[in-house]
């Protein structure tokens, strides 16, 4: 730009001296460094904080793909770079063996409660025969006393106690085993849920429910709008759920996000909310409008990464920021490819008579958008 308006100011001699306003002296075409120097330092030097400027790019997420179930793939319904919708089946996965394990789960239920319905009457039972033996040691005991006094009366003999007390014996032996018959069946129909739930049920349901979660994983889905690229998977591959093994590049386009890297030394200038304006080499000859959104607070030299080792000193650079803008049309960021980049310049409160030069720039970069393609 200094050589531009230089070369004007050159033109503007040469027509006055043509006409002779001025003389052609060395002294008159002198001034043009004289002009160069007042350029630099009263209009490029502030135009740097008054109106930085930095590249910028349109980002979006590449998710990596990755089934939550292992299997062969039996269909691939999405063709590469084909606009998707949140929930579009992006493949599937041979069905067959999560639906024998579904139907073996759902056996597993019937057969596990069945069974606690047999622990249930099985306690039932031993509780009913332990009362029963509790009655009859009652009665036994209530016997044994009485003719323990009768012997001792001389009312009858010591044969009759001896067989009352070989008959609590055997009552007592009896509660012994009812005891143990109750137990054990405590012990087959398990502990008990929060629900009420008999445990070994509950976790026939879960393993229920889990065959039905896997079998519905199957037919893996987009997880956004945006589409599949560099589509490399085929029927009859096998894939896993290992998240070191994807299966596709899914692109999110459902939320871009277009930033701007700017020099640290020009951030105490930059607010949220002031203009901005984009050059992208995707639309050359386009200005494109917005304002500023947000400034990420950290670089990423800030960032302490966690290692087994004492913190090493390295090369130290000052990398610009990045700041996140907001185009005043939405519908053109949409419209914007991920990875498209351009120039963009931040409009501060500083020096605002620098802008027209800036805004000149930017324009003249816009236009030779159509001939450069790199930054």
């Amino acid at each position: 730009m200094i050589v531009f308006l230089t070369l004007i100011y050159a033109v503007v001699l040469f027509v006055l001296i043509r006409i002779k306003l001025l003389p052609n002296t060395g002294l008159v075409w002198s001034t043009t460094l004289i002009w160069m120097v007042v350029l630099f330092i009263f209009l490029f030097i502030p135009l740097q904080w008054g109106a930085p400027q930095g590249p910028a790019r349109v980002l979006t997420r590449a998710i990596q793909v990755i089934p939550n179930v292992s299997g062969q793939v039996v269909e691939i319904p999405v063709k590469p770079e084909t606009p998707l919708n949140k929930g579009d089946v992006l493949f599937r996965i041979d069905p067959v063996p999560f639906e024998i394990a579904l139907s073996a789960a759902k056996a597993q239920l019937i057969q596990t409660e069945a069974q606690a319905k047999q622990d249930i009457d099985a306690l039932k039972n031993a509780e009913a025969q332990l009362r029963q033996a509790e009655v009859a040691l009652t009665l036994a005991q209530s016997l044994y006393d009485d003719d323990e006094k009768l012997v001792q009366s001389g009312t009858i003999s010591e044969n009759r106690l001896e067989r009352r007390e070989r008959n609590l014996e055997t009552a007592v032996a009896a509660v012994d085993q009812a005891k143990a018959a109750v137990s054990r069946a405590e012990t087959e129909l398990g502990a008990v849920t929060e629900d009420g739930v008999v445990a070994k049920v509950a976790t026939a349901k879960s393993n229920l429910d889990q065959a039905v979660w896997n079998l519905e994983q199957t037919e893996v889905r987009a997880p956004s709008e945006g589409y599949v690229t560099n589509l490399a998977l085929s029927v009859g591959q096998r894939v896993t759920n290992l998240p070191l093994a994807p299966a596709m590049v899914y692109v999110d386009t459902s939320d871009k996000a277009l930033i701007v890297n700017i020099q640290q030394i020009y951030l105490r200038h930059l607010e949220n909310g002031q203009t901005v304006e984009l050059a992208i080499k995707t639309n050359p000859g386009e200005v494109i409008t917005g304002k500023v959104d947000s400034l990420i607070n950290i670089s990423s030299q800030g960032q302490a990464m966690v290692s087994g080792t004492v913190f090493t000193s390295g090369e130290i650079q000052a990398e610009p920021f990045v700041v996140r803008i907001e185009l005043d049309a939405p519908e053109v960021l949409q419209a914007l490819r991920p990875g498209a980049v351009g120039m963009a310049t931040v409009y501060t409160e500083s020096v605002q008579p620098t802008h027209v030069i800036r805004k000149v720039m930017i324009r003249m970069t816009s236009i030779l958008n159509y001939l450069v393609p790199a930054l």
